[in-house]
């Protein structure tokens, strides 16, 4: 009798186990369709009327980026004439028969930073 009620209780166990293990709701993690979050919209970009601009007319969105592009580019440019500018004064100043200072090398590299976004912002 011991015997029939053990071997009931052990198929009862196993059949329960079996029936949460197929449908995985108890061992299984909850699943979202999209692990990561959305990132909020950066600050960077167009003002709200420009944005309704946008949306209504493509062709003045485009116009006015090609606008916004050759501010920055023209920026650069004078930062670009600045620079050498100031290269060249203290060039000038100091005998290059000797080793160049720190600061006019330093300022060298900063121009050909400058150099080197105008020319990724020619291309495209």
């Amino acid at each position: 009798m011991w015997e029939t009620r053990r071997r009931f209780l052990m198929t009862l166990a196993a059949a329960a186990s079996c029936s949460v293990a197929a449908d995985g709701s108890a061992f299984a993690q909850t699943r979202k369709s999209n692990p990561f979050p959305t990132p909020p919209e950066s600050a960077e970009t167009q003002n709200p009327a420009e944005v309704a601009a946008a949306k209504s007319d493509p062709q003045s969105a485009k116009r006015a980026a090609l606008q916004q592009n050759e501010k920055e580019f023209r920026a650069e440019v004078d930062k670009l004439y600045q620079l050498a500018i100031e290269l060249k004064q203290e060039v000038d100043k100091t005998v290059t028969t000797e080793v160049f200072s720190v600061q006019m090398y330093k300022r060298a590299e900063e121009i050909e930073k400058v150099a080197k976004i105008l020319k990724g912002k020619a291309k495209g």
